[in-house]
């Protein structure tokens, strides 16, 4: 009998040293973001991310915690990318933790937001200080950047990240239940002109036996798999009563992304024509529009 008084009262010991901060109930609440993509200059958004606890009155009126963002899809918490609904394509992000509470958050990658297994560092720290209410929070910001990688597939990309807490901030303290932070970017068709065309001259003698012609090139770039035209407009015209027409060469394509595509606009005027030039050389300008149709 007093082998078992004696467990008993161990038993007791045990259980009210593992529930020291047992009376605490925290949890983590996040706004998640979405973005539309910017292959110019890349996108920043910013998003809040709060801890909330209540006690007891029994319990301490300050309680320290970290709030920690696990890997999402890509299985690593530094190269973060999100993917494409469809595809195995993926845009690369950063997710940069906030420095102060209450404020936003930069996106820097020095603030990388992060759940080390050890040490202080890549986390959220900070102490909530109930005073004497029963429920206390602290909402902190977070950044997340999308750098600029040329012309992506258009699409839904989305990335999901678990975040949770740990209250008191130290290794035994007690976990909250994961949120999610959900991260979606839209991107469209996209295409630009990555060069210009320059001027076509011609140069024709009346009556000419063959058909004079010239060229210009330009490059574009579309989003893969994109289809996309090149028109000119006007396609045909007349300068010193010679008629010429311009098109060009592909006239239609499918995007590369980021790889240039090559158009030639070919200029020709047919042989055998007159023309209305009374001098011994007369010269004459017209302006056609190019368009890229996706």
């Amino acid at each position: 009998m007093k082998r078992s008084a004696r467990l008993a009262s161990f038993a007791m010991l045990a259980l009210a040293g593992g529930n020291a901060w047992g009376a605490y109930d925290c949890s983590v609440s996040v706004t998640s973001v979405d973005t539309f993509y910017d292959s110019i200059t890349g996108v920043d958004t910013h998003g809040m991310v709060t801890f909330t606890c209540s006690r007891s009155v029994d319990d301490a009126n300050t309680l320290s915690y970290r709030i920690m963002a696990g890997p999402g899809l890509s299985g690593d918490r530094q190269g973060r990318r999100v993917k494409h609904a469809t595809t195995n394509d993926y845009l690369a992000y950063w997710l940069s933790r906030g420095t102060v509470e209450g404020g936003g958050a930069g996106c820097s990658n020095n603030s990388n937001w992060e759940d080390p297994t050890t040490g202080a560092g890549k986390v959220i720290t900070g102490t909530l200080n109930f005073g004497v209410a029963l429920t206390a929070s602290a909402t902190w910001g977070y950044c997340i950047r999308l750098p600029a990688q040329g012309l992506p597939t258009a699409g839904t990309y989305t990335d999901a990240v678990n975040l949770s807490a740990r209250y008191p901030d130290n290794t035994a303290g007690a976990t909250t239940p994961a949120t999610l932070l959900s991260y979606t970017v839209w991107v469209g068709d996209h295409c630009v002109f990555n060069t210009y065309p320059g001027t076509m001259t011609f140069s024709y003698t009346s009556f000419s036996p063959s058909p004079a012609t010239a060229s210009q090139p330009f490059v574009l770039r579309c989003s893969q798999g994109t289809p996309w035209a090149v028109s000119v407009d006007p396609p045909a015209s007349s300068l010193l009563g010679l008629a010429y027409s311009i098109a060009a060469s592909p006239a239609t394509g499918t995007g590369l992304g980021s790889t240039g595509q090559t158009v030639t606009l070919i200029g020709t005027i047919p042989a055998g024509q007159a023309g209305s030039c009374t001098l011994g050389t007369c010269t004459a300008a017209q302006t056609h529009t190019v368009t890229i149709s996706y």
